[in-house]
């Protein structure tokens, strides 16, 4: 059920993709997705859960690598260009930006996320600093979340139809002042 509402709500507008199509997909009845989950926030915090745990996992991984500093940023362009599951776009891209849309407890867990998230990018770049890789003369956090709004957007590019070489040129420039 989540892997298929998951996909659902990936590879469209979670908005365009109704509780019944959702159903259907996984075959299953409306009673029962209720009976899992709830309501249908609580499907869509389940499902942005799950991407969490099977996506965004790896950029977790890659941010807290031993890799050196620039091969790090240079993993992150090429997850953005060129990992053929972003040609769909990040879910949790598309969620951040149509948050209004969902009820409290989706809403509840994008803020959870987001903050999660925003403190693995400025590990990255507090590690960078300390080891001597990266002399930002910016805040660490600033950098931080300059370079996942930078990322949001590459992979948003991406579901768009933008060729993987030029959100590559475009990530690549952006990111050049971190480097």
């Amino acid at each position: 059920m989540l892997e298929a509402a998951m996909n659902a709500y990936w590879q469209d507008d979670r908005a365009a993709i109704s509780v019944n199509a959702v159903c259907a997909l996984a075959g299953v009845s409306k009673p029962s997705l209720y009976r899992d989950f709830g309501s249908e926030d609580g499907l869509t915090a389940a499902v942005l859960e799950r991407y969490g745990q099977t996506v965004l996992v790896g950029v977790e991984a890659l941010l807290s690598s031993s890799q050196s500093y620039g091969a790090k940023l240079d993993a992150l362009v090429s997850f953005a260009a060129d990992d053929p599951q972003m040609e769909a776009g990040c879910l949790f891209v598309k969620m951040r930006a149509t948050r209004s849309r969902f009820g409290p407890q989706t809403r509840a867990l994008l803020a959870a996320m987001e903050k999660h998230f925003q403190a693995h990018y400025t590990q990255f770049f507090t590690d960078a600093a300390a080891c001597g890789e990266w002399h930002g003369g910016v805040a660490t956090d600033l950098a931080a979340n300059y370079l996942q709004e930078q990322m949001g957007l590459a992979v948003s590019q991406r579901a768009t139809g933008k060729l993987s070489e030029a959100v590559r040129a475009f990530l690549m420039l952006a990111i050049s002042v971190l480097r």
